[in-house]
């Protein structure tokens, strides 16, 4: 089966959100059980991602923190992906 194009984007993007985690999320909020969002509730989790969604072509935010934003997103919907499944251990 021919990789899709879509596949290729989620292939450069995620090698960028395992960065952003292990380089500025775990460095400012550390890792899990300790972190807060392991005790966040899923409802929580999706209202930060909902929060990043809004912050989208806001003039005040720049293509960097724009970038960042959606790199935060990917990393919260893997943390909902996983309370949902209950497979957050």
């Amino acid at each position: 089966m021919k990789k899709s194009r879509r596949r290729d984007q989620w292939d450069n993007f995620s090698p960028m959100v395992e960065e952003h985690i292990d380089s500025y999320t775990i460095q400012q909020y550390g890792d899990m059980p300790n972190d807060q969002a392991s005790g966040f509730t899923p409802e929580e989790v999706a209202s930060h991602i909902k929060r990043y969604c809004n912050r989208v072509g806001k003039n005040a935010r720049g293509i960097e923190e724009q970038k960042r934003d959606c790199l935060k997103m990917a990393h919260y919907a893997c943390i909902l992906y996983f309370k949902i499944t209950g497979e957050e251990k």
